[in-house]
């Protein structure tokens, strides 16, 4: 990292979604559009509009990006001589959080004044609240997704269409690059239709 702070927003147009691995590094991830779902611990976690997530240094974690969704994440340096949380969950964001983060998307923010945005805004998660409840939204997405991998029926849960579709492709990919054909494949996620499974893929980045 060039600097201690950085920030970065994007929009994904298509799914993405990382492997399991620890961070080096402190990060806040915020949603403004879309969806993301962050896997910590056991659970996976729904972070929606205007909501964030905090994940700690050397934290075993993953993520996924719903298609159309737009994120911001600001990554601190394991450099910074600040006592940053250590314990992931959702960041209860005060009024000074939120404001900062209007200000990191302003197009006319010079560097100088970014870089002073994110310091106060590193001093102010110093006190943060987090929580690691599970909404009734991210219980329902565990269930099915415990039912998906477990090759159980997957009908009659709480979770969007959207989103089911989301989970079956990323599943999906897992299995083709752990070298499974399309037959297999398509027979484990999509009722053995392969070009429903080729369709699909394509939302895939």
């Amino acid at each position: 990292m060039k600097n201690a702070i950085t920030f970065q927003s994007e929009t994904h147009s298509h799914l993405l979604y990382t492997a399991r691995k620890k961070k080096n590094h402190y990060e806040l991830i915020s949603v403004q559009t879309g969806a993301v779902l962050v896997r910590l611990g056991k659970w996976e976690y729904l972070v929606m509009p205007g909501e964030s997530f905090w994940l700690p240094f050397d934290a075993l974690s993953a993520m996924t990006v719903v298609p159309n969704s737009t994120i911001s994440c600001i990554q601190f340096s394991i450099r910074t001589r600040e006592s940053l949380p250590h314990q992931g969950g959702y960041v209860e964001m005060t009024p000074l959080l939120i404001a900062g983060l209007d200000k990191l998307h302003s197009p006319t923010i010079s560097e100088q004044a970014q870089q002073r945005v994110l310091s106060v805004m590193q001093d102010e998660l110093l006190e943060a609240s987090l929580h690691t409840d599970l909404s009734e939204e991210s219980k329902s997405i565990n269930t099915y997704l415990s039912a998906l991998t477990e090759n159980k029926t997957t009908s009659g849960y709480s979770v969007s269409p959207d989103m089911m579709m989301t989970l079956k492709v990323r599943e999906a990919d897992k299995m083709r690059k752990s070298g499974a054909k399309n037959d297999m494949i398509a027979a484990r996620y999509f009722s053995g239709n392969i070009d429903f499974l080729l369709q699909a893929s394509s939302i895939l980045a």
